[in-house]
């Protein structure tokens, strides 16, 4: 038997009140999908944009450190791997493996160094190692001679050039063309063994005069014999300072190609 009533039941309340929370609870879900949608896009964004500035970068480079394509012209390996919108973790390495030059830039064009570098010879043997800030080089600079003996060190004051209006200037030997041929006439010498087996032609060796006017990373371009690359690299390497070259009247590294001929003249 059921009892009539003329006011609403509590069913009939907890009916209202359970509508009125779903058209609620609808809203809240509606609300919530638009900001996980948000948060899934923002999430995509943020994860495509890290992807894409943490890819590494591998190029190859001739003997003046230009970039190529072509593997058979190329000299050098380059990896770049970007740690930051400002860092830029650098290797290059001979085409044989062995490590070349390690550093860091503060751009992705790799113009400005700034941080630790430290340059190897071909054969392995640490050639220098130091420091740069903002494009120039600070502090102390450690040297060593290709055969791994130690060359003094170099100084380099913490401080921001001032460029000026000047014009670029190359890198000069001492005394000039005239000196360097007759340090050649005195100082190259002619191997034994080649000699004998008559080798004989130019061997071109690439090297960097850096800002302080030191020869650095003497490499082997286009070679004859062993015999004779060894010998012309030997050469180069116990060069004196240059003039280093100059860009806005500071002091800038710069890159050579120097011929050196071996040829067995019959008296």
């Amino acid at each position: 038997m059921f009892i009539k009533s003329k006011q609403p039941t509590p069913l009939f309340y907890v009916t209202k009140m359970l509508i009125s929370h779903s058209r609620d609870l609808t809203q809240i879900q509606n609300y919530m999908k638009s900001i996980l949608l948000k948060s899934f896009f923002l999430a995509i964004t943020l994860t495509v944009s890290s992807f894409a500035f943490s890819q590494n970068r591998t190029d190859l480079l001739d003997a003046q450190l230009n970039v190529v394509n072509d593997s058979a012209s190329s000299k050098y390996i380059r990896q770049i791997f970007p740690e930051s919108d400002s860092v830029f973790k650098v290797e290059i390495k001979y085409k044989t493996g062995e490590l070349m030059m390690t550093g860091v830039y503060k751009d992705e064009a790799l113009r400005v160094e700034n941080g630790d570098f430290k340059y190897y010879y071909a054969n392995g043997t640490v050639e220098s190692e130091g420091k740069y800030k903002n494009g120039n080089k600070v502090g102390v600079w450690k040297r060593w001679s290709y055969d791994g003996s130690p060359r003094p060190d170099r100084q380099y004051a913490d401080e921001n050039f001032k460029r000026t209006n000047r014009t670029t200037a190359s890198a000069k030997f001492p005394g000039g063309i005239s000196a360097l041929q007759q340090m050649v006439n005195d100082s190259l010498q002619y191997p034994a063994e080649a000699r004998e087996r008559r080798i004989e032609g130019t061997v071109y060796v690439t090297f960097v005069i850096d800002a302080s006017g030191d020869v650095r990373q003497p490499e082997i371009s286009d070679g004859v014999h062993y015999l004779l690359d060894e010998e012309a690299l030997r050469f180069v390497s116990t060069m004196p300072a240059w003039t280093p070259a100059t860009r806005g009247g500071v002091p800038v590294d710069s890159n050579f190609i120097m011929p050196i001929t071996f040829s067995i003249t019959e008296k």
